[in-house]
C-alpha cells in the first residue's frame, strides 16, 4: 500500500479547497464580519430599547389617568354637586388630600356671566403639588334655575 506524501504539516480536510501554494484554506470568519455582526446587533438592541421606553411611557400615562379618574370619582362621591342657595359657594371645594395618598381634589364654580342659569364647574385632580403633566382638569356645566329654589340640574359638557 502506498501513502501519499503530505504537502504541509496539517492533515488534509475533506471538501476544503487548497489555495495556490498547496496549503489547506482555513474555515472561519474575518474580523470585519465579526465587527459588522456586532454593529447590526447593536442597532437592533437600540431599536428594542426605544420601543420598551415608549411602552413604559404609555403605561405610566395610563396609570396616571386611571388614578386621576379614581380620585375624581371619590371626590364627587365625597363632595356631591348639591346646590342649596348659592352655586358658587355650594359647589366650591377647597383642596382635599384625604381621598388618595399624594393626590388632591379641588373644585371651583365660575359665575354665570350671561345669567342663563348655567355655571361652569371646574374640577382639578392633581398628583403631588400639581403642575404640567401631573394634573387633570375636568369641566362640567351645571344648571341652576334660580336663587332660593333649591332645584337644579346637572349637564356634562
Amino acid at each position: 500500500m502506498t501513502t501519499r506524501p503530505r504537502t504541509s504539516g496539517r492533515p488534509r480536510l475533506r471538501n476544503v479547497p487548497e489555495d495556490r501554494v498547496g496549503r489547506v484554506a482555513m474555515a472561519g470568519v474575518t474580523l470585519v464580519e465579526v465587527l459588522l455582526a456586532v454593529f447590526i446587533l447593536g442597532v437592533c438592541l437600540l431599536g428594542i430599547m426605544q420601543g420598551i421606553t415608549a411602552c413604559v411611557g404609555v403605561f405610566d400615562a395610563s396609570t396616571f389617568v386611571k388614578q386621576a379618574s379614581n380620585v375624581l370619582a371619590r371626590g364627587d362621591a365625597e363632595h356631591p354637586l348639591v346646590i342649596k342657595n348659592n352655586p358658587e359657594e355650594d359647589l366650591a371645594v377647597a383642596p382635599d388630600g384625604s381621598l388618595l395618598d399624594g393626590w388632591t381634589y379641588e373644585r371651583e364654580c365660575l359665575e354665570d356671566e350671561d345669567e342663563d342659569g348655567l355655571f361652569l364647574v371646574r374640577t382639578r385632580v392633581a398628583r403631588g403639588s400639581g403642575g404640567e403633566g401631573s394634573e387633570k382638569v375636568y369641566e362640567r356645566l351645571v344648571w341652576f334655575s334660580g336663587a332660593g329654589t333649591g332645584s337644579g340640574g346637572e349637564g356634562a359638557r
